[in-house]
């Protein structure tokens, strides 16, 4: 049976959370906090999400499943194809015309369970911009250990590679493991994963410079405020004509100053100031 969470528990666990992950979530998401929390409160033998937040403060293992429990994983390979096509199409020739020699930074923020790097990774591929000729490297961050984890073993179920591949795909860029799949080791490799907190600057700018971060569908859950710090640390990390893509649905309207909005067939991108 699941247990009911209280305005008042919403309220200092909603609290809680923003302070570790910049998530805002307030009374309007109660069957978000009980349908994520639930079995982390069995499995803990929990008598009150009180009682959980409590183990929390005193245990950093408690609180990091507490996280991995609330942080959105939702993603799927190619998900929202265009920014796939913008980048085989437009971002990465454009990076090669002017820089034939040079290597490509690419950062995935937000990487949850690892999708849409590999699904860059099989994009370029089949455009052909591949090593040796092309050089790119990878990374890609999450808050989640649990994701982060998931992401670089690269082994997905049935269920997650219906979302988005298809049978040539999947023959291509994948070699069966048991009841699941695994991204071939070539393609696995080339990715640097690291746990980073889009939150804290300091571990964000360690990563180095990039010419193209993608930050899509994760500062929705942000306050103004936070999300104008997000972004404005971006910015710092952006080599010049360097570009940032965010989610369909997000604009930089009113929260950061430090890019120039561009389209390209219909797909939207930001360069740097």
């Amino acid at each position: 049976m699941r247990i009911k969470i209280s305005l008042t528990e919403i309220h200092t666990l909603g609290h809680y959370i923003k302070e570790k992950t910049g998530i805002v979530l307030d009374e309007k998401k109660a069957y978000l906090f009980e349908s994520r929390l639930s079995p982390l409160l069995t499995e803990l033998n929990c008598s009150s999400y009180t009682n959980l937040l409590d183990l929390a403060k005193k245990d950093h293992l408690i609180s990091t499943k507490l996280m991995d429990s609330v942080c959105t994983n939702e993603t799927s390979f190619f998900r929202d194809k265009s920014p796939f096509s913008l980048m085989i199409q437009k971002l990465a020739p454009d990076f090669f015309e002017k820089n034939p020699i040079k290597t490509l930074n690419v950062l995935s923020a937000a990487c949850s369970t690892g999708q849409e790097v590999y699904s860059l990774i099989m994009a370029l591929t089949d455009a052909g911009i591949t090593a040796p000729r092309f050089k790119i490297n990878f990374t890609a961050i999450d808050i989640s250990d649990k994701a982060i984890t998931k992401a670089s073993r690269g082994e997905y179920s049935k269920f997650e590679l219906a979302r988005g591949m298809n049978s040539e795909k999947l023959s291509k860029f994948f070699d069966k493991n048991g009841e699941l799949w695994r991204i071939k080791d070539k393609f696995r490799s080339i990715v640097r994963f690291k746990k980073s907190n889009l939150l804290k600057s300091n571990e964000l700018t360690r990563l180095g410079k990039f010419d193209i971060i993608f930050c899509r569908n994760v500062a929705i859950y942000f306050s103004k405020d936070d999300k104008q710090k997000v972004f404005d640390t971006l910015a710092t990390m952006i080599n010049p004509n360097g570009h940032l893509l965010i989610g369909s649905t997000e604009s930089l309207v009113g929260i950061s100053n430090q890019y120039t909005r561009n389209t390209f067939q219909g797909a939207i991108y930001y360069d740097k100031n």
